[in-house]
């Protein structure tokens, strides 16, 4: 099975560093990763291609001018690019313990959607992280996980249990289990099932809850790998609007609730 790692960036290149460090680290490499560029820097992308050069495996740099929030758009330009057929999507701001990506390629099947999460770093472990030049051992991976904020994560794995179980009885809403859009994985079959993100999400939220609602919808499972592949989230100042701007009025909310929305929507991959 060939693995495509698929993330997005804009203007975190020591975050790209980490994250494509963990990746090198890994049980088992992934066979590539494709970035999608939302319009970064000068600055960024000098510093990106330096990184992606020395990584060990194969990369690829897909781009987009910026133009306001567009993840949906950043990620599909990086489903076109990819070349495998098992598909991993990491937020660039992720880091990896050493045996996750074994554990999603245990763990896949076809018609399966592997939810991961994360644990939570502080800025102390972040900038320790960012410091050990050239990358992080495999103790310093370790150590940061050690020192992490795990609570979210548990309470998520809670959750997904929860909320399979509802799915089990159809008393579930339509998007739940939830899926997490900076750790999660499928086959690449699954993905043009329903034709990829909608990019009629435009700015913050919710083309991952209509992404896990369309692949529900056409027949996909979740399955939870939160305790199987341990993740963490390297911390930076928030960029999410805050919670009156987030949901009062916002587009996206109107667009996701709307009725019956089709598993394969119409602006996507294709």
């Amino acid at each position: 099975m060939k693995i495509s790692v698929l993330t997005t960036i804009y203007n975190r290149p020591e975050h790209l560093r980490l994250l494509v460090a963990s990746l090198a680290a890994q049980t088992r490499v992934p066979d590539e990763i494709v970035v999608a560029d939302d319009g970064s820097d000068a600055a960024t992308v000098a510093a990106m291609s330096h990184c992606l050069a020395r990584c060990g495996f194969p990369a690829t740099v897909v781009r987009q001018e910026k133009d306001g929030y567009r993840l949906a758009a950043a990620r599909n330009k990086a489903i076109r690019a990819a070349t495998g057929d098992y598909f991993l999507f990491l937020d660039c701001d992720i880091g990896l313990l050493a045996d996750a990506v074994a554990a999603h390629e245990r763990l896949a099947a076809p018609r399966r959607l592997l939810c991961g999460h994360r644990a939570m770093l502080d800025e102390a472990a972040t900038k320790a992280l960012v410091a050990a030049v050239p990358a992080p051992s495999a103790a310093d991976w370790e150590l940061a996980w050690a020192h992490s904020d795990v609570r979210e994560r548990t309470e998520a794995a809670r959750l997904f249990a929860r909320q399979s179980a509802l799915r089990r009885w159809h008393l579930a809403r339509p998007h739940k289990p939830k899926l997490l859009g900076c750790h999660f994985s499928l086959f690449r079959e699954d993905v043009f099932r329903v034709n990829g993100f909608d990019e009629n999400f435009v700015g913050w939220g919710y083309e991952d809850d209509d992404f896990a609602r369309r692949l529900y919808r056409a027949g996909v499972k979740p399955r939870s790998v939160i305790e199987e592949a341990r993740a963490m989230h390297l911390w930076h100042p928030s960029l999410a609007p805050q919670a009156l701007e987030r949901h009062r009025d916002r587009p996206n909310r109107a667009y996701f609730r709307r009725w019956r929305a089709p598993a394969f929507c119409q602006n996507g991959l294709k």
